[in-house]
């Protein structure tokens, strides 16, 4: 290959550069960094084994000589076939271009700052893997309606202000309502934006925090959580009765508001939230608290003509009235009331007919009859429960809810409120102990033992409980 190229071999020159650039962008495997490092330079000339290139500026120049100038000198050599040397040019020369393009800024302030916007990048490309949020979760695909569009709407808006107004931002509602799409929303939004943003579960919180203490790096986990445009963290009702992990969460929520950094939080509304303790309740009441309610009708309607259109189905208007009166409680039940109707449909065959897929009302009846004739019963929200036992037994709700035994009444009206949160709310024996004060699984255990016992014997425990299923009607 001739040791020079005239100007009518300029545009040769620029494709052997550009050959030499795809090598380069492979092995950097940062597209960020090589579209505001590399991606615009020039082959301008090549003569004596001297290939001269022209960048932006002096800053760019750094950077090339610091991170990829071996690799360019490599991969230019085996391009043009020879030894060849690297000549770096600026578009424009100020005095700082040229300090900090021979490495000899006094303060260095220009260099700290790419360094510090690259190591942002690596963390916000790191978060993004680590942490993914869920990719269909979108603010397009959020059927909104009067139920929830005051969170939809509080959702787009820290997304446009982040650190702003609505800060911490914390959704709440019962299971199935939607916060975990908002929240993932959330996340895949500011990540357009190129923001550092961690989104996780409250369990993987307190995974996180456990498996860090027993590894001892606490603080190197602390600081990645503080390191960040945005904390998402999906169920921090997770996080009741767990003291340590509430003190660790508390020192990130902190660090964050007092830095302007977005905080999102959801939260199961069967739970006290004060049960999160004084501290990190009094921050959340510093932002915006917003609930989702129950699903109206207008609201299933929509969501089932979405998820049937993406199956292909086509469910007629009676069908829709159908399964948006009888799938009432949560936007998940909405959701699985299609899959069935749409299994039943294949599996009985009729995707074999001609219309295979209209979907006529007997179809959607038979899907679910076991639902119909027999459905199963309908699960009260346990602060309901727990408001209709202290009525009855004349107490505060927050006594139930307190550690300790307390006095002989007291007792008695938590034994009840176990019992009657398992049988009216499905409540686990560990979910009843996080309720009623972080007790441990075994003491709801023994406390539904002896009053199992109690009330077979004991006619005011039996009055008792008829009361209380008269306030639940």
């Amino acid at each position: 290959m001739p040791d020079d190229l005239s100007d009518s071999d300029a545009c040769a020159l620029q494709n052997r550069w550009k050959v030499v650039l795809g090598m380069v962008e492979v092995q950097i495997d940062n597209q960020a960094d090589f579209n505001a490092y590399l991606a615009d330079s020039k082959a301008t000339s090549f003569a004596d084994g001297m290939l001269r290139i022209t960048v932006k500026n002096g800053f760019v120049a750094a950077w090339i000589r610091q991170r990829v100038m071996r690799s360019i000198r490599r991969f230019a050599s085996e391009v043009f076939d020879q030894n060849v040397k690297i000549e770096l040019d600026t578009i424009a020369y100020t005095s700082s271009d040229v300090l900090v393009r021979e490495g000899l800024a006094g303060d260095y302030t220009q260099w700290a700052d790419v360094r510090l916007s690259r190591h942002r990048v690596t963390l916000a490309r790191e978060n993004a893997r680590y942490f993914p949020a869920i990719p269909n979760c979108t603010f397009e695909r959020f059927e909104s309606s009067a139920s929830n569009v005051h969170a939809l709407n509080s959702a787009r808006s820290v997304v446009d202000a982040p650190g702003d107004e609505f800060n911490p931002l914390t959704i709440v509602s019962d299971t199935g309502q939607g916060k975990t799409h908002l929240i993932n929303a959330i996340a895949n939004e500011m990540r357009k934006a190129n923001m550092n943003v961690i989104c996780l579960t409250g369990e993987e919180f307190v995974d996180s925090f456990v498996k860090s203490s027993q590894n001892g790096k606490v603080a190197a986990v602390r600081d990645r959580y503080r390191d960040v445009d945005a904390l998402l963290v999906d169920g921090i009702e997770k996080l009741i009765g767990k003291s340590k992990t509430l003190s660790f969460l508390l020192s990130i929520l902190e660090h964050l508001l007092v830095n302007r950094k977005q905080v999102v939080f959801t939260f199961n509304s069967a739970y006290p939230i004060n049960n999160l303790g004084d501290e990190i309740v009094s921050r959340l009441a510093g932002g915006l608290e917003i609930s989702i309610a129950r699903p109206d009708f207008e609201l299933k309607r929509s969501i089932l003509g979405r998820y049937a259109l993406e199956r292909k189905l086509n469910l007629r208007s009676d069908v829709l009235d159908f399964l948006s009166e009888r799938f009432a409680n949560n936007v998940r039940d909405v959701i699985g009331a299609i899959a069935r109707v749409d299994a039943h449909h294949q599996l009985t065959g009729r995707a074999q007919a001609a219309e295979a897929r209209t979907v006529s009302l007997e179809v959607a009846v038979e899907a679910v009859k076991d639902r119909i004739t027999a459905p199963a019963p309908s699960l009260l929200p346990p602060n309901d429960v727990l408001d209709a036992v202290a009525s009855v037994f004349a107490i505060g709700n927050d006594q139930l809810c307190r550690p300790g035994r307390g006095n002989r009444s007291v007792t008695a009206a938590r034994d009840v409120a176990i019992y009657m949160l398992r049988e009216k709310s499905g409540l686990t024996s560990s979910e009843t102990g996080t309720l009623l004060g972080g007790r441990p699984h075994s003491t709801i255990l023994a406390a539904l033992t002896r009053y199992s016992e109690r009330r077979k014997s004991d006619p005011q425990m039996i009055e008792a409980e008829r009361r209380i299923s008269n306030l639940l009607r």
